[in-house]
């Protein structure tokens, strides 16, 4: 199976991404739409000891059991093979709900996570699945994703309201302040990249209308955010490219600093709302 654009991906995911892309299409045929990569393999910033891999797939119509069970049972051979540190994250998505009927969250027809998940879609499902993190694999794709197979990103993808965009992610935010305010002590401890980034990445949008990567919203952060907070950002930056590179932080300023970046989130999702 050939694929478009590799040329614009790390060479270090093309053989994976081969091998997914080929068992898509064995199992699909011809309701198999599109493959859409997105996230940092896509927008920049991915380092493969760390990073995880993000695509969509597309199709016309839902899946059949058969369908599902073929799909994991392949999905399950290759499980972990060739992967990035931090795996390898999928979803299957019926056209429509990309496009013309989007709705919030957003219903799929199975996901590519952990092991135990991939293996769960191989049952018969009785109730919708619906992931509002969808919202904000559409809005990256559509903005800044790469086609790998099938029907141009602009042919698929409908304009998200911003709002659902910034719902998305500032779940993820919510889920990182609790963490930091729970499990912070009062000894300096290693920087929980994932949370000081994602903060950074929903400030830029909420501050600076950008739809940007981890890597980037860290960048526009420390240009843009008090300066008190720049050591705690260039740890994050510093963490995400190499595990165990930086300098351990303040539990204090990084308490702080939640606090400040979920003030200003939750700001900003309740006057979307209102």
């Amino acid at each position: 199976m050939e694929l478009k654009n590799i040329e614009k991906l790390p060479k270090e995911v093309i053989p994976v991404l081969q091998k997914h892309a080929q068992i898509l299409l064995d199992s699909l045929g011809e309701k198999l739409t599109g493959i859409y990569v997105h996230g940092s393999v896509a927008m920049g910033g991915f380092t493969f000891k760390q990073s995880d891999l993000d695509y969509l797939a597309i199709i016309s119509s839902p899946l059949t059991l058969e369908e599902r069970q073929k799909l994991s049972k392949s999905f399950l051979e290759i499980y972990e093979k060739d992967a990035p540190g931090n795996g390898i994250e999928m979803s299957i998505v019926v056209e429509k709900f990309a496009g013309s009927d989007f709705r919030y969250p957003t219903p799929y027809e199975f996901h590519m996570g952990t092991e135990e998940q991939i293996k769960s879609y191989s049952l018969p499902h009785k109730a919708e699945m619906t992931d509002p993190d969808l919202a904000a694999h559409f809005t990256i794709t559509k903005k800044r994703g790469i086609c790998m197979y099938g029907k141009a990103i602009d042919e698929i993808f409908a304009d998200i309201p911003r709002k659902y965009y910034l719902d998305s992610i500032a779940k993820d935010s919510g889920e990182s302040f609790k963490n930091i305010q729970e499990k912070t002590g009062i000894e300096k401890c290693t920087v929980p990249k994932y949370a000081i980034l994602n903060f950074c990445r929903v400030l830029a949008l909420i501050e600076g209308n950008l739809i940007v990567s981890k890597v980037e919203g860290a960048e526009w952060a420390l240009k843009n955010l008090p300066e008190k907070y720049h050591s705690l950002i260039s740890a994050a930056l510093q963490e995400y490219s190499e595990a165990f590179s930086s300098e351990k932080v303040d539990p204090l300023l990084l308490k702080d600093f939640a606090n400040y970046s979920q003030h200003r989130i939750n700001e900003a999702v309740k006057e979307n709302y209102d």
